[in-house]
């Protein structure tokens, strides 16, 4: 007796997709959509398309107004998308951006979270050869002098900032340190402005890098992605070049993670001087 395997039909794959077709229709649409609506943007004839949101109706995927009569998503797309998105893992999402932050800077690109009100290191990538700046897992560095912390702390909440900027014990690492809290608010102003931090041997002798926030689908920040080197290396050309990659890379990243910017970033600095206005330093 021989086993033959059975494939999913033609007609049922087709099926599917269709009905997929149908909820990303009534996805990108604000409003509601008709049948009629539906079959000619889809190009499905209309018994089909009702057929496909009677079956949706009924399990919650899509609901019809009872005055109109005409379709939206229902409950159970956003329950699900809610799902989705609480799920989804920033370290394994950052992963690739990581490494093609890495092999496109050549330096070592790290991604950290706000934790104990201080940057914490979750991951890096380092390229294949040359001296790195290295940030082990695990570390625990400040808010006030690193382009990561700064990242995390100029995009917070004005109330939840300002808590944490009262609770900062200022500590010079450096001589370009920030030790104060007005000249640190006025600092993370420019961040805002500009969408990307600094860091110039504020925290580390020696080491320069910047860094750009990463927002979820709710719009609050929960991370940040940046890229380091050793001074002599990084030049402020090299800056220029890194900020547009990075602010690229964090918007992609905060998309995959369910954000949709409201408007447009804003721009990447045109010269050294508004460069070395947002600087600050990052390990």
């Amino acid at each position: 007796m021989s086993l033959a395997i059975v494939e999913p039909t033609t007609v049922e794959i087709r099926s599917v997709t269709k009905a997929l077709r149908l909820l990303d229709a009534l996805g990108e649409q604000p409003g509601t959509l008709g049948v009629s609506e539906l079959a000619r943007q889809l190009e499905i004839d209309k018994s089909s398309v009702s057929r496909m949101l009677r079956t949706l109706e009924v399990a919650g995927y899509v609901e019809q107004d009872p005055v109109s009569q005409r379709y939206s998503l229902g409950l159970r797309m956003g329950i699900l998308g809610h799902k989705a998105l609480r799920r989804m893992d920033l370290r394994t999402a950052a992963r690739s951006f990581l490494d093609a932050l890495a092999e496109a800077t050549g330096e070592c690109s790290h991604i950290a979270i706000l934790a104990d009100q201080r940057a914490f290191y979750i991951d890096q990538a380092a390229p294949a050869r040359g001296v790195i700046v290295d940030a082990p897992i695990g570390t625990l560095a400040p808010v006030y002098c690193t382009a990561l912390g700064k990242s995390l702390l100029a995009f917070q909440p004005q109330s939840v900032q300002d808590d944490i900027i009262a609770g900062i014990q200022f500590e010079p690492y450096t001589r370009r340190t920030i030790t104060d809290a007005e000249a640190l608010r006025r600092h993370l102003a420019t961040v805002q402005a500009a969408g990307v931090a600094f860091d110039d041997e504020e925290f580390s002798i020696g080491v320069r890098c910047l860094a750009a926030p990463i927002f979820r689908y709710d719009g609050n920040v929960c991370g940040a992605i940046g890229v380091s080197g050793p001074s002599p290396r990084v030049t402020d050309a090299r800056l220029q070049e890194w900020e547009v990659l990075v602010k690229s890379m964090a918007r992609d990243l905060s998309g995959r993670l369910g954000w949709e910017p409201s408007a447009e970033p804003a721009p990447a600095a045109k010269d050294t001087r508004k460069v070395k206005e947002a600087r600050g330093s990052d390990i």
